[in-house]
């Protein structure tokens, strides 16, 4: 007869009677991307795009998410008025009223939140893009593309072009950038001669009255000033 087992190796042993905490680190979280970030990426990458924007033979490619997230004008556009399919889900926007398809890439880096290096020290190159720029920023409500466009406006203006500035000014109500120029024009003698003896403002009455107006406006107000008092001379002991 073959014996069994010894009888303290049949039974499992135990390993104590109390859980042992393990202390594991794996330093600080490094993935930070965002929501954005991805949309972003895939906004740079052309994926998953559902609407193209066509300007002079180029086309820009977005989501419909997007856009419509960042404007209730888009939205609107994308509910079928002035828009076409272009196969089973992508749709198409033309925007015949802008001749620079830099200002459409503008807009939509904009609406991506793709920031350029230093943007506050860069314009676009030529007064064309700007006004394009602001076209779009009015027709889709981009308030806050206006205000970049205002800022590159109001960067290095001389006399040789601030007829047209103020024009584009009046055009799209950049009102306060219009009354800045205004004002410096006309507490600037030399360049309020310069533009005025020049051939451009000729062409448009309506800003030279507008230079007049503001020019009175600034010779009252120094006529309202006070004169500034004498300090009175104070008397002697002797009263005199």
């Amino acid at each position: 007869m073959v014996a069994g087992p010894p009888t303290d190796l049949a039974r499992t042993p135990t390993l104590g009677s109390k859980e042992v905490k393990l202390n594991i680190s794996l330093g600080n979280v490094r993935y930070k991307e965002t929501l954005a970030d991805e949309l972003r990426d895939m906004f740079q990458k052309g994926l998953c795009c559902d609407v193209v924007f066509l300007c002079e033979g180029q086309s820009f490619r977005a989501h419909k998410a997007v856009l419509g997230a960042r404007s209730a004008a888009f939205r609107t556009t994308f509910e079928g008025e002035a828009t076409t399919a272009v196969g089973a889900t992508v749709q198409e926007v033309r925007l015949s009223e802008v001749n620079n398809p830099e200002a459409v890439k503008f807009m939509l880096e904009f609406v991506y939140e793709v920031e350029p290096p230093d943007w506050k020290d860069y314009h676009p190159a030529s007064h064309d893009i700007t006004k394009d720029i602001l076209s779009l920023s009015r027709r889709f409500e981009l308030p806050g593309l206006t205000a970049r466009a205002e800022h590159w406006l109001s960067k290095d203006i001389t006399t040789g072009d601030v007829v047209e500035r103020l024009c584009i000014c009046r055009d799209f109500r950049l009102e306060v950038l219009k009354s800045k120029i205004l004002e410096q024009l006309t507490s600037n003698r030399a360049a309020l001669a310069e533009v005025a003896s020049g051939s451009k403002i000729m062409q448009y009455p309506e800003l030279m009255q507008m230079m007049l107006q503001q020019a009175a406006a600034s010779i009252e107000e120094d006529d309202e000033e006070p004169a500034p008092k004498k300090a009175k001379k104070g008397r002697g002991k002797d009263g005199r």
